[in-house]
């Protein structure tokens, strides 16, 4: 370990310690009219036929649970396709070599990958590539010819090392999916294993998660949820999209690191009390800690390792220290430690499709619920 790593790793140390922990749920809030209130209003969006399928749980502390499923959302832990909530999974299965030591948030991408070099990509680290910070595109510009063509992820890794560079690296904010999927080709490289099998070794396994995979992993497609379909963009895709969308096994079966897991809302909800207690079953605390502190420079979007942070997430009632993630899909989760709350409201409703959307509108009451 470098004298960065270890000054690094002692700030972290840091945080952790002066970090509050999660409040005690036995003095926080917990409105259970206001929470029947949120399941009332998904169960009008479920009945008029706009959504058709949807999980709502909300845990408080070991002793507060509200759970409801509606809908298409059948039997006791419904999977759905939860999209972009995958990403801050993906980034604790890097962050489990950073606590290995054989990787460093600050090294650069170019030093696993040799061909990703040129026009400023040299200067790009691990920690850009999990704070949107890299300068990297969201999508690649043919990203539903890939789609089309059902490209394995190589493909589309192929291209995130060539794609041009929308900004220099930590001089702004945008968001990236092909930055995520960088990150883990070299948490593969590293481990040696396949990265869905290394999420489920090493995220999923010791978190109980055992809903929870990344792609189907050999399970039938019916044992998850539909998601209702998201328009195609452009002609040719609108002619074969049913043959890459989001309920193809194309896609299901793709395993893309930034959107591609496939969960219930109380494996997601494990997920969150680890990061939410910082128990230390997948990393370090002080690496918990680290994973929802703000990594940016001043100026820029606030952003945690893989974790969005206030204001890109959460509700307005929200404590300031909340951390979570969203899903194109239809989906949202978030913990707030101010009341040692986490929400999770799945949807198979596309989140672009309406605004506000329901998960938004759920989220809204749950954070007045439990509001200190």
């Amino acid at each position: 370990m470098n004298r960065r790593d270890i000054l690094k790793t002692a700030g972290a140390t840091m945080i952790a310690s002066q970090m509050p922990q999660a409040a005690n749920a036995a003095t926080a809030n917990w409105d259970r009219a206001k929470l029947d209130q949120a399941a009332k209003l998904m169960e009008s969006w479920i009945a008029d036929g706009r959504v058709q399928g949807a999980s709502i749980l909300v845990t408080q502390g070991q002793g507060r649970s509200f759970a409801r499923n509606f809908g298409t959302a059948t039997g006791v832990a419904p999977v759905f396709l939860l999209a972009s909530i995958t990403k801050p999974m993906t980034a604790a299965a890097v962050m489990t070599l950073v606590d290995a030591g054989k990787l460093s948030l600050d090294d650069k991408v170019t030093k696993f990958l040799p061909a990703f070099t040129g026009e400023g990509r040299d200067a790009i680290t691990i920690r850009h590539c999990l704070t949107h910070s890299s300068g990297l595109p969201d999508m690649l510009a043919d990203d539903e010819i890939l789609r089309e063509k059902h490209a394995p992820l190589t493909s589309y890794r192929d291209g995130a090392l060539k794609a041009p560079l929308k900004f220099a690296p930590s001089s702004s904010y945008s968001y990236s999916s092909m930055g995520i999927l960088l990150a883990s080709y070299i948490a593969e490289q590293l481990s040696g294993t396949p990265f869905p099998q290394y999420m489920e070794e090493k995220i999923y396994k010791p978190l109980g998660m055992s809903k929870t995979g990344l792609g189907l992993r050999g399970r039938a497609k019916a044992t998850a949820v539909a998601s209702q379909g998201a328009p195609a963009m452009t002609e040719a895709g609108k002619l074969s999209w049913k043959d890459w969308n989001w309920n193809s096994d194309y896609w299901r079966n793709l395993s893309a690191p930034w959107g591609g897991a496939l969960g219930p809302a109380s494996d997601i909800a494990r997920f969150y009390d680890e990061f939410l207690f910082r128990r230390g079953r997948i990393l370090k605390p002080e690496t918990e800690a680290l994973m929802i502190t703000n990594q940016s420079p001043p100026g820029i979007t606030p952003q945690g390792l893989g974790f969005c942070l206030v204001p890109r997430i959460g509700s307005p009632a929200c404590g300031p220290r909340t951390f979570g993630h969203n899903g194109s899909t239809g989906t949202l989760s978030w913990a707030d430690p101010d009341t040692g709350t986490i929400c999770v409201v799945l949807t198979t409703l596309y989140e672009a499709s309406v605004r506000p959307h329901p998960i938004r509108l759920v989220s809204d009451l749950v954070a007045q619920a439990v509001k200190v």
